[in-house]
């Protein structure tokens, strides 16, 4: 099969192909209140200086949706990494409601240490993150955010790094389908 790209939309074939996404648990504060949405365009862009980047679509009518304006008007959001035990909380927050995403989910907004947005207690790993820039990319804008605080339970911790086996981080397939890193495959690279 082949098509071109400009004649039918991607979005399924670019967002079942490119699998698993991490989860990006993005919480801003902003004049509606306290919000609170997953997005699986997102990665880490740098690491010096420390990059976090997520790529919010826009609303069915084409305005920014509260996250991207929350974060352009405030200069500060979180990026909550998501365990599976905080799945179902998670996808009840990606519904458009207006209300109150934390209390939707049911998980607590603790305030950041470093930036006005709140952070979810309930994650794991949180990034605290200022605003480094936003690049218009069509149907999404890419914003990147530069850590300033990084937060970690220590259940996570060995001999004070980070242990990734102890993390069961949430990823992104397509439609309705999540996936566990439970299963690992070690591959030691060459020296």
């Amino acid at each position: 099969m082949e098509f071109d790209p400009e004649a039918e939309s991607m979005y399924r074939w670019l967002s079942g192909a490119v699998v698993p996404r991490p989860i990006a648990w993005v919480s801003t504060d902003g004049p509606a209140g306290r919000n609170l949405a997953p997005y699986s365009f997102f990665n880490v862009m740098c690491v010096a200086p420390p990059i976090l980047a997520f790529a919010p679509g826009r609303t069915p009518d084409g305005d920014r949706k509260d996250t991207l304006r929350n974060v352009t008007e405030r200069g500060s959001f979180v990026v909550n990494l998501v365990p599976t035990g905080l799945a179902e909380p998670m996808v009840a927050t990606a519904a458009t409601t207006g209300d109150d995403e934390f209390g939707l989910a049911g998980v607590t907004a603790t305030r950041g240490s470093a930036v006005d947005a709140p952070r979810v207690a309930e994650a794991p790993i949180a990034f605290e993150c200022r605003l480094h820039d936003t690049l218009d990319l069509g149907s999404n804008t890419a914003t990147f955010g530069r850590v300033v605080r990084f937060h970690a339970d220590e259940e996570l911790l060995v001999d004070g790094k980070l242990d990734t086996t102890r993390f069961d981080a949430l990823g992104r397939l397509a439609a309705d389908y999540y996936c566990t890193t439970r299963d690992r495959l070690e591959v030691p690279r060459p020296d």
